[in-house]
């Protein structure tokens, strides 16, 4: 759709216009686990502030990747995926670390806690080796909540848009004593309708989701140099938010495996059309999910003479409950029931010091991880004629992640001009993993070979990672910088499998970057970049189970640029653009989708969910109208290049546009808005993300969602 003289054109009109824009405002990060502005930090990072989420709508990370050219997310068959520069595979261990308010989200579902009440985000491309550590080799999302304060305020929001969606939300708190306040949110989503068409008889619209939450957030000045900052928040979703079906058909294989009922059911390759079948633990629809989520956690912050201590404790409790239609066909033959629960326990201290011509940050962390999962056949209709009784038990599984680490950072001033930073963190991780009735399909052999696996293992991972980034001001304001980090990512075993473990993930990253204005008239942010992972970690479908694995060694190649434009005083344009070069060293497998073609070399070939090109372009539009008030039109098209959703680069999503509009209306005093919004206005039919299946021979998929109008009043008080 867009070629490079395109580019070359748009980057160019960039440069010509002064910069301002309210997007852009100065706004401070604790990236650094140190506040700093965007533009002083030495690295990769968009910021997005309170009013640029109210005005966009942002209410998940789904959004984030039409605002970050970098960033995507998809979920498919309820697991989610953040992938930032190409990496982040949704395994046990993803590749992009989510914490709220300080809080590491030991599951990605958990970041629905932080998409309400909003302060900002910080979005940190690149691995965060040495003070994020665990999970980070391909970035990081932090999301900061609102503070509360002595002065009594709040909201109310009610919204109503496509699918019979209705959704209120309140926040309000102020002082409960003269040291001690709490604010306090509330939400409510409530989508009557789905946008996936189910063809079996009786099966009615999918893709619908509940969602309920709250947090509460407690301050207190416990005396002149301690606080104490409580957070207690719960996120419960029923529905089923993530439906898939058929996007390519290759039931010859069903044959193959000897499994004719399934060559013989319909299927339905068309946008947001399934053929799924409801299942006894789920009378209401297929693919039901029953997820909640809480979090109990207490900062505590003790300034001293010599510097600022600060401690994050947190518990966490996530259960989760869906059945999946695995065949995807209008027969009940492969239907699961699955049942996780989770406990974690984190706790992270740090000592910052700040003296004139350094910063420091020494700490640890700590992380505990108890989960058992339990997943059983629901069929109601026999395979083969071969008896498979309704819950035949398929798998048991329980597992436990213990990580330790300890950190150091330091920046350093080399003159008034230039800063060396330097860090280095030692992590280790203690993963035990106890599998027992785990019994594949029974099936006559050899299509699949009843097996029982009963094992305890427990396997340790260490690694040191480093980074060192030189930073040189050019002018006030501007500066160029060059880093080299490490990432690591600790290796375990396959949950569906008695199979070997798979090793820990690495990376070297180079990156050169530049920050701040060129001249009166320009503001840029750009950076090149290098990584170089070993055994890097890929999903890969085996038989009919998806489990991780070591690919080789990848290697990616990108240049970023950020700008933004005051075309005049009501006027302004925001810009990324990111171009991505992410392909496999040496690799060899087989696609379990067209097994005849035996071993296959894949070096070469690119990662999932890495499309060469990929640019946001946002259009901010301000006006105060003579009735009073002020009326502000934001419009943001976000373009992705062609990409791919595994490593045999097989059946790609085609390039596609998502443009989306926001009318904000505000009154004078700035009590009261109305937003009006089109989300995908144009209607684009793309696949989010895809898995491969060997039962039924094909590829299944989730399509993006459609268009959506919608409308959202509030009140401030």
């Amino acid at each position: 759709m867009f070629g490079s003289k395109f580019f070359v054109t748009l980057v160019s009109f960039l440069l010509i216009f002064p910069v301002f824009s309210e997007d852009i405002e100065e706004i401070v990060v604790t990236a650094l686990k140190r506040s700093s502005t965007v533009v002083d930090t030495p690295a990769s990072i968009t910021a997005i502030g309170a009013n640029e989420i109210e005005d966009k709508g942002i209410t998940d990370m789904n959004d984030l990747k039409h605002l970050i050219p970098s960033m995507n997310f998809t979920s498919v068959l309820g697991a989610q995926n953040i992938t930032i520069r190409g990496i982040g595979q949704f395994n046990g261990n993803p590749g992009v670390s989510v914490s709220t308010d300080g809080v590491f989200q030991s599951r990605a579902h958990s970041s629905q806690l932080g998409e309400m009440d909003l302060e900002r985000i910080e979005v940190l491309r690149g691995p965060q080796g040495t003070l994020y550590g665990r999970n980070s080799i391909g970035g990081v999302v932090n999301l900061i909540t609102k503070n509360p304060s002595q002065e009594t305020d709040g909201y109310i929001k009610l919204g109503y848009s496509d699918y019979n969606t209705t959704k209120v939300e309140t926040a309000f708190g102020g002082g409960i004593t003269e040291n001690t306040t709490y604010r306090l949110v509330l939400s409510s989503t409530d989508q009557g309708e789905g946008y996936y068409d189910c063809l079996n008889a009786g099966c009615g619209e999918q893709a619908y989701t509940d969602k309920q939450a709250y947090r509460l957030k407690v301050n207190s000045e416990l005396s002149d140099n301690i606080s104490a900052d409580i957070m207690l928040a719960s996120v419960s979703t029923e529905g089923t938010p993530n439906p898939y079906g058929w996007i390519s058909d290759n039931r010859a294989l069903s044959t193959a495996f000897g499994i004719p009922q399934l060559a013989a059911q319909p299927i339905s390759l068309k946008p947001h059309e399934i053929y799924q079948t409801p299942t006894s633990e789920s009378v209401n629809g297929t693919n039901m999910t029953d997820r909640e989520y809480d979090v109990s956690a207490l900062t505590l912050s003790i300034d001293t003479d010599f510097g600022t201590i600060k401690s994050v404790t947190a518990t966490q409790e996530f259960n989760d409950q869906f059945n999946l239609d695995r065949d995807g066909t209008a027969a009940a033959l492969f239907d699961t029931f699955d049942i996780s629960e989770t406990e974690t326990f984190t706790q992270e201290i740090n000592l910052n010091i700040e003296r004139d011509a350094m910063s420091l940050v020494f700490g640890g962390f700590y992380m505990d991880d108890e989960t058992s999962r339990h997943t059983h056949f629901d069929n109601p209709q026999p395979v083969l004629g071969f008896p498979v009784p309704s819950q035949f038990d398929f798998k048991h599984l329980k597992m436990n992640t213990e990580s330790k680490a300890y950190f150091a950072d330091g920046t350093f001033d080399l003159s008034d001009t230039t800063r060396l930073s330097l860090g280095l963190r030692r992590t280790t991780d203690e993963f035990t993993s106890k599998q027992d009735n785990f019994i594949s399909i029974l099936m006559p052999a050899p299509v699949i070979a009843a097996q029982t696996c009963l094992r305890e293992v427990v396997t340790e991972y260490s690694s040191t990672t480093s980074r060192a980034v030189l930073q040189h001001d050019l002018s006030e304001g501007s500066n160029v910088y060059a880093s080299v980090s490490e990432g690591f990512k600790a290796g375990g075993y396959a949950t569906y499998e008695c199979t070997d473990a798979y090793n820990p993930e690495e990376v070297t990253s180079l990156e050169f970057g530049f920050k701040g204005s060129l001249s009166e008239s320009t503001s840029l942010n750009a950076s090149i970049f290098r990584y170089d992972y070993s055994d890097f970690q890929v999903l890969q479908v085996i038989g009919i189970q998806t489990v991780t694995r070591n690919a080789g060694d990848a290697t990616v190649n990108g240049l970023e640029i950020e700008a933004v434009s005051e075309i005049n005083d009501s006027l302004s344009v925001t810009t990324g653009l990111t171009f991505l070069d992410a392909t496999y060293g040496a690799f060899e497998n087989v696609n379990g989708v067209q097994p005849e073609l035996g071993v296959q070399q894949l070096e070469g070939n690119y990662l999932s969910n890495s499309p060469k090109v990929s640019l946001n372009v946002g259009l901010n539009y301000f006006q105060n109208i003579e009735s009073g008030g002020s009326i502000t039109y934001r419009a943001n098209a976000s373009y992705k290049s062609k990409m791919y959703f595994s490593e045999f680069n097989e059946f790609p999503q085609s390039a596609y546009t998502i443009v989306d509009l926001n009318v904000i209306w505000e009154s004078t005093d700035e009590t009261l808005r109305s937003r009006f919004f089109v989300k995908n206005l144009t209607d684009e039919d793309y696949i989010s993300g895809y898995l491969s299946s060997a039962t039924g021979g094909g590829r299944f998929g989730q399509w993006g969602t459609p268009r959506v109008y919608g409308v959202e009043i509030s009140r401030n008080f």
